[in-house]
């Protein structure tokens, strides 16, 4: 089938996007049309049928005078080299295109204005390894979650161990909330967009998701530093890209298997609520069995534990399951 649209086809450069919102009158013109924006207005619920019908649309005059710009030439050339990626036009008047509405939301994240550097602080969750207490601690725009006592899985940029996980989350995600509510927010904010990046899909942009494994044959994981070779616990590490934006995950296969239908079914079949974006499932992450079965043509076999039984996950290069067997205690024994 013929993709509907390439590199080329109506999209606007970086470089152009960059030209066009560095200057502060078109910025302006932006965060206008998204203050006089009302998504609680009744009028502004979204229908399907008619996305941009103009209810939204701010008149020409209206807009003018709220920047309050005192030169209408020069402010007309500026909407018009919005129009078309960050504005729309209407018989109605200007609003933001789904593009206008993201910049400002970049803005309003806190990622290009802020960056605040609370206190790291013990939070109500356990380590997955060793079953301490973590410790949450939030500097450049990322939360990092370590153990108070063991190695944990990562070292982080400077050397030291103990981390479970360091994930980006944009200053608006402290805000009025607790430590706790930060964790969590952290883990739904980033365990569904690797849930997208699995699903091929990237989460930034919507571009196609290139996947690829980082196997470790000589993997021997040790308790501090992980693998020699590999300097990871896990042997195989999956890596998303997104060539579009650049966007990029990489993460242990274990976490990305435990998105399957299966794995949700084994647990739920054990009385467990299995819900990706959470503590819980990157906990049960740690305590899959990884093992490579075959290198020339790549087989690696997951084992999920749970109550004693296990699910034993045969996949390959393409991280399809080939073969998924459930295998009761009663049957070990």
């Amino acid at each position: 089938m013929t993709p509907w649209g390439n590199d080329e086809s109506g999209n606007l450069s970086a470089d152009d996007a960059f030209a066009i919102l560095a200057n502060q009158t078109r910025f302006e013109i932006v965060q206008t049309l998204w203050e006089l924006y009302e998504p609680d207005d009744p009028a502004n619920v979204v229908k399907f049928a008619d996305l941009y019908d103009g209810d939204n649309a701010v008149s020409f005059s209206e807009l003018y005078d709220t920047v309050d710009y005192n030169d209408t030439g020069n402010f007309n050339y500026h909407l018009e080299q919005l129009t078309g990626h960050f504005v729309r036009q209407s018989d109605s008047g200007y609003e933001l295109t789904e593009a206008g509405f993201e910049i400002v939301r970049a803005v309003l994240a806190g990622t290009v204005r802020e960056r605040p550097r609370p206190d790291a602080v013990e939070i109500d969750a356990n380590c997955p390894r060793c079953d301490a207490p973590v410790v949450a601690d939030y500097e450049n725009h990322h939360l990092s979650v370590s153990c108070s006592q063991c190695p944990g899985i990562w070292q982080n940029v400077t050397g030291e161990d103990g981390v479970l996980f360091t994930f980006p989350l944009p200053p608006a995600g402290l805000s009025n909330r607790t430590p706790d509510e930060v964790f969590y927010a952290t883990l739904v904010f980033n365990l569904n967009r690797i849930r997208s990046f699995i699903d091929g899909v990237c989460p930034y942009c919507s571009g196609p998701v290139h996947e690829s494994l980082d196997v470790c044959e000589e993997h021997d994981p040790r308790d501090r530093g992980g693998c020699p070779q590999c300097h990871r616990q896990h042997a195989v590490e999956v890596a998303e890209v997104c060539h579009q934006c650049k966007a990029v995950a990489r993460g242990p296969l274990a976490i990305a298997i435990l998105s399957h239908p299966a794995v949700a079914a084994f647990y739920h079949d054990r009385g467990f609520e299995h819900r990706f974006a959470s503590w819980e499932t990157f906990s049960r992450a740690q305590t899959v069995e990884e093992s490579i079965l075959e290198t020339d043509s790549l087989r690696i076999r997951l084992t999920v534990p749970c109550e004693g039984d296990r699910l034993r996950l045969t996949l390959d290069e393409s991280l399809s399951i080939v073969e998924a067997v459930q295998e009761t205690s009663l049957e070990r024994d």
